[in-house]
């Protein structure tokens, strides 16, 4: 069952779901909750005024809105009975040569009294708001919107800007400040909330002493069994090791020797000679009467040394 009156902020959100604008909206909350106001509640679902066949939320006149609230009637896909073609186009364009063909019929007046009585919701009846003010704001020949209002609403318009009543002044007060804050409440982000015993300031990694005592490590016990990577340690004899290899296996050699800086050199002179290295098949056999030595850093080498690292 539908309930019988809203809050400010379910009339906000009923306004929007149907695409009324935010100012609109801020404009015409405090109005609609002052004239849909019963026994001292706003925004009651089935008020009727007291003089006019003004229903609902937003007060929509049978008498004057027909076009607006059969439009949002049709929208709705509630079928008003005894509608002509004629009707239709008039009521959905509103547009008529004479005023008095955009009303309804006594049979449909009775329909939407007690639709609005019986059936209309919230968003039903923020939906007949859109279109009545689309309407009224062609019917004055105006794009603002707070002109059209105060054209539909004429006598809260008045009271609103009547400072002097007490009455009308509280009211506004009241639905402006809901609506105030409401727009001012953030949005729940879903965060949780601290778990009993949380003490602000804690730094990220800090530990209770409790979780401290189980995740403490005798490091001496462990540096006797295992490494940091889980590894039992091996013995390793460091001075047989620097006597046979290196770190990395390989024999130490002198390099102060004459043989390493020989071999060094052959080997360098070997790779950057490479490129040059014929078919051995082209090779010519040479006669070499005396071998010239060639000084490398205080080492001879031999030219037919250097021969044979071109010929394969």
């Amino acid at each position: 069952m539908e309930q019988d009156s809203y809050s400010v902020p379910e009339v906000i959100e009923a306004l929007r779901s149907v695409g009324v604008q935010e100012e609109v909206i801020e404009y015409i909350v405090p109005i609609a909750g002052y004239e849909s106001r019963v026994g001292g509640v706003p925004f009651v679902r089935d008020a009727l005024d007291k003089i006019s066949p003004s229903w609902g939320i937003f007060q929509a006149n049978i008498d004057s809105m027909a076009p607006g609230i059969y439009q949002a009637m049709k929208e709705l896909g509630v079928e008003l009975p005894g509608v002509t073609d004629k009707q239709d186009k008039i009521l959905s364009t509103n547009k008529a040569k004479l005023s008095s063909e955009k009303n309804f019929t006594e049979e449909q007046k009775k329909f939407v009294a007690n639709w609005f009585a019986t059936e209309a919701d919230l968003n039903a009846n923020a939906l007949v708001f859109k279109y009545t003010l689309a309407t009224k704001m062609v019917d004055e020949s105006t794009d603002d919107f707070k002109e059209a209002i105060d054209a539909a609403y004429v006598l809260t318009t008045q009271k609103f800007a009547d400072l002097k009543n007490d009455d009308a002044q509280a009211l506004k007060k009241d639905l402006e400040n809901q609506y105030s804050e409401y727009l001012n409440t953030p949005d729940d982000i879903g965060i949780p909330e601290p778990e009993e015993g949380f003490e602000p300031g804690t730094k990220v990694g800090e530990l209770t002493d409790e979780v401290q005592e189980d995740t403490d490590i005798d490091m001496t016990t462990r540096s006797s069994t295992t490494n940091q990577f889980g590894t039992p340690p091996q013995d390793i004899d460091t001075t047989t090791r620097s006597s046979t290899t290196n770190q990395f296996g390989i024999p130490p050699q002198d390099k102060m020797s004459p043989d390493f800086k020989k071999d060094s050199f052959l080997k360098y002179f070997d790779t950057v000679t490479s490129f040059k290295k014929k078919d051995p098949q082209t090779f010519k056999e040479r006669s070499v009467a005396k071998p010239t030595e060639i000084n490398f850093m205080g080492t001879p080498v031999t030219t037919q040394e250097i021969i044979d690292l071109l010929e394969p």
